[in-house]
């Protein structure tokens, strides 16, 4: 008896786990659709948190929390490290890129930044977090038309964004774009 439900056990955890790695796409593809900043703001913790610990060791996550502590303290070289020894281990790690990414451009290194946003976006298009930030990189660089592309993808993306909200309407101004 104990093995049947044990078998029945490994199988509803296999096919949890299953529902959870495609649960950002779902998420996603709902929070495209959704009518509410409410249902908005829950869909993008989701979203996030699935992004952040995805199914891998759980010293990846521990990592992850360290490097996040680090960046949050400003302790960014200890930070990128962190970000990039998880990298290493695990290259399809992309909340790492993304994390790292962000580092980088906090240090400055705008080329270092880009370059892992297009590792994040190799593995998820609809990352809205890296897109936002290829947005604040053009910004960065006075390109505003590609800065205004991004933008605006990640409003497609999620219709809420307040970054993408409240950037959009300064940078049609800057390029003269009037909505009619």
């Amino acid at each position: 008896m104990y093995k049947r439900v044990f078998s029945i056990c490994v199988i509803i955890v296999l096919w949890a786990s299953s529902l959870w790695a495609q649960s950002a796409d779902a998420l996603l593809d709902e929070l495209a659709r959704t009518t509410s900043e409410r249902s908005a703001e829950r869909l993008v913790d989701q979203i996030w948190s699935t992004w952040t610990y995805p199914d891998t060791t759980t010293d990846q996550h521990s990592a992850m929390d360290l490097g996040v502590q680090a960046m949050r303290a400003n302790a960014l070289d200890q930070a990128e490290d962190i970000f990039s020894k998880i990298i290493d281990q695990n290259p399809d790690y992309m909340e790492a890129w993304n994390k790292r990414a962000t580092v980088r451009f906090m240090r400055g290194d705008v080329t270092g930044s880009e370059a892992d946003i297009y590792q994040v976006l190799i593995r998820e298009p609809r990352h809205f977090g890296a897109i936002a930030g290829l947005g604040m990189i053009n910004m960065k660089l006075r390109d505003f038309a590609a800065a205004l592309n991004a933008y605006e993808r990640v409003k497609t993306i999620n219709p809420f964004a307040i970054d993408a909200v409240s950037i959009i309407p300064d940078l049609k101004a800057r390029l003269g774009i009037v909505d009619l």
